[in-house]
């Protein structure tokens, strides 16, 4: 059974070591050892720190009542931010005003460096992929379908059109179908998200071209694309992207990707965002 207190899943790992095959209870010593670690390390880190197989690694994930290493770290994070929830001493609380202008000065610290890993070629080259194609589809999912919708409106806006499926599978289906003149824009901010990997490798293999937007430069996505455009807020963890999960990054990366397509679509673009301007006239209501 999986543990779904916060704080249970040391707890747990604890009480099952003894049950464990050998091999299991190495992997199992380590995930207790460097606890404060795992929500950072990948699956092959700590079968290497164990000694042992990254399938290893999974299976006394497996063993322990968690679906595998992937839900081993969410749960590690979900306890580390509940530990570190502030607790009521008494004090004044800062407000909801002080919360909001918190958070708008903690993004403002930080928009110098949120383009610190962008690489300047794969920007060039992601957009005379984008306006070449003859197919464009965008995946995102979880708290990453948003953008996904978004980026493919705005694209579709200035004359490239788009399509972001909803559905899952539909996804998967559209991009099975994707031809090598075509592409895929997969926008994951973990990088991690099984649905959008699997969408990820379905266009890969049907030839068709991956561009990631991600805030991870060494993720399962990343791995997979052949584009990788890399936003983040400044030492942005694994844990803070499961706890936090912002995509603010990844939205004006989103607009600023528009807005260089827009450039360089030219004439396209011009006529396609004045005829766009006309359909939203049209439904303002007085």
């Amino acid at each position: 059974m999986t543990p779904t207190k916060p704080g249970e899943v040391i707890a747990t790992i604890r009480s099952l070591l003894p049950s464990l095959l050998p091999t299991e209870r190495a992997v199992a010593t380590v995930l207790l050892e460097r606890s404060g670690e795992i929500v950072e390390l990948s699956s092959q880190q700590v079968a290497d720190a164990a000694g042992a197989s990254r399938a290893t690694v999974v299976r006394t994930c497996q063993s322990l009542g968690f679906t595998g290493y992937q839900q081993l770290r969410v749960l590690l994070a979900r306890d580390a931010a509940y530990s570190q929830v502030p607790q009521p001493t008494g004090g004044h609380a800062p407000g909801t005003a002080g919360i909001i202008a918190e958070t708008f000065r903690h993004v403002a610290a930080g928009i110098e460096n949120m383009t610190a890993l962008l690489d300047d070629a794969e920007l060039d080259t992601a957009v005379e992929v984008l306006a070449n194609a003859s197919r464009v589809v965008v995946s995102g999912n979880g708290l990453s379908a948003p953008l996904a919708l978004d980026v493919s409106a705005r694209l579709s806006s200035i004359g490239r059109p788009a399509e972001a499926p909803l559905d899952v599978i539909g996804q998967q289906i559209t991009a099975r179908l994707l031809g090598e003149n075509d592409v895929l824009l997969a926008v994951s901010g973990s990088g991690s998200n099984a649905s959008t990997l699997r969408i990820a490798t379905a266009a890969r293999d049907a030839g068709a071209r991956v561009i990631a937007v991600t805030a991870f430069a060494r993720s399962p996505l990343t791995q997979l694309a052949d584009i990788n455009l890399v936003v983040t807020m400044p030492d942005l963890t694994f844990r803070d992207e499961i706890t936090l999960a912002s995509r603010l990054p990844q939205a004006i990366l989103i607009e600023g990707l528009v807005a260089a397509l827009t450039h360089r679509l030219g004439d396209v673009a011009v006529r396609a965002k004045a005829l766009a301007l006309d359909a939203i006239s049209e439904n303002l209501a007085e």
